[in-house]
């Protein structure tokens, strides 16, 4: 991952991990290879250690993590596309947009348009009532 990414933490990711951890991921480049590769496992170790220790006590449903409180219509795709989207790349995004569009009833040349240049927009719309009165005089 560059460190340009934009990366973004998740709720699971604040409660395993803690400052002292994050210390010694930053301080890995200036070990040798050999030596982060140790390190690295270490840490991933003591994260994975603490999600054990997380899902074995009873705060799990008081913090959020695993359980939604359920709305009137229950848990949706909507509501997963929304929640996972702002951890996606761009290319991601789209897609997901795509997806959450498509569950709205937009057709897919409604889709299509969301892609197109001003210009192009105009010209996409132009032909439409062009092939509309074609099909009226029919």
């Amino acid at each position: 991952m560059n460190p340009s990414d934009d990366y973004k933490l998740t709720d699971l990711d604040y409660l395993i991990g803690d400052h002292h951890l994050q210390m010694i991921k930053a301080a890995l480049p200036y070990l040798n290879v050999p030596e982060q590769r140790a390190v690295s496992v270490f840490v991933k170790f003591q994260e994975l250690k603490k999600t054990f220790e997380l899902f074995e006590t009873e705060e799990v449903a008081s913090m959020g993590i695993c359980s939604l409180e359920q709305s009137e219509g229950g848990r949706t795709m909507r509501d997963l596309l929304k929640a996972i989207r702002p951890y996606g790349n761009p290319a991601e995004r789209d897609i997901i947009d795509m997806a959450q569009n498509f569950m709205d009833g937009q057709t897919p040349m409604e889709q299509l348009r969301r892609f197109l240049t001003p210009e192009q927009q105009s010209r996409f719309e132009t032909m439409q009532m062009v092939i509309t009165a074609i099909q009226a005089m029919a």
